[in-house]
C-alpha cells in the first residue's frame, strides 16, 4: 500500500510543482486543487488523516477562491475566509495527534489563503512560506514522495519568481 500511496503522492507533486509555473492565478487553483484531491487520496493511505483533512478542507476555499470574482463570493469574501479558516482549524484541532498535527493546519492555512490573493506573486510567495510546514509533516507521516515534492515545490516557486518577477522586471528596466 505505500508503493500506491508513494506513486499517488509523486503524481500529485508534478501537478504542485507545475502550478506555480502557471502564470495566471486560474491555472495555478486549477493544478493546485488537482494536486489536493491526490493528496487527500495518498495520505488516506497513509493513515495520515490530519493531512487528509487539511487537504479535504482545503478544497473548499480552493474552490470559492476560484470564483472569486463571482457577486456572491465577492460580497462575502472576508466572511467565506473566516468561516474556511475556523472550519480548518476546528478539524485540526478534532484530529490532533501530536506537535506536527500543528504543521498541516498551518500549510493548508498558508496555502489556502495564498489563493484567495489576486497578484500571483503574492500567491508564490505565501505558498513558499507553507512548504516547510508540510515538509516536516510529511517526512513525520512518512509521506517521503510528498517530502520531496516540497522541496521540488519550493524550487519551482523560486523557478516562478525568477521567471516572471525577477527576470520580467530586469527586462521592463532595460527597456526603458
Amino acid at each position: 500500500m505505500k508503493i500506491v500511496a508513494t506513486m499517488i503522492g509523486l503524481t500529485a507533486v508534478v501537478l504542485y510543482i507545475l502550478s506555480y509555473q502557471m502564470k495566471h492565478r486560474k491555472g495555478i487553483i486549477f493544478c493546485n486543487g488537482a494536486a489536493a484531491i491526490l493528496y487527500i487520496t495518498q495520505y488516506i493511505l497513509l493513515s495520515a488523516f490530519e493531512g487528509a483533512a487539511m487537504d479535504l478542507l482545503g478544497l473548499l476555499p480552493n474552490l470559492l477562491a476560484a470564483k472569486k470574482e463571482h457577486p456572491f463570493i465577492r460580497k462575502r469574501l472576508k466572511l467565506l475566509v473566516v468561516l474556511s479558516d475556523l472550519l480548518i482549524i476546528g478539524a485540526g484541532a478534532f484530529l490532533y495527534k501530536n506537535i506536527f498535527s500543528l504543521l498541516a493546519i498551518a500549510g493548508v492555512l498558508l496555502e489556502k489563503g495564498a489563493l484567495w490573493l489576486t497578484k500571483e506573486k503574492s500567491i508564490r510567495m505565501v505558498s513558499l512560506l507553507a512548504t516547510p510546514c508540510w515538509l516536516i509533516y510529511n517526512l513525520s507521516a512518512g509521506a517521503f514522495g510528498s517530502a520531496l515534492g516540497n522541496i521540488l515545490a519550493a524550487s519551482s516557486i523560486v523557478l516562478a519568481f525568477y521567471r516572471y518577477d525577477w527576470k520580467g522586471k530586469k527586462r521592463q528596466e532595460a527597456e526603458k
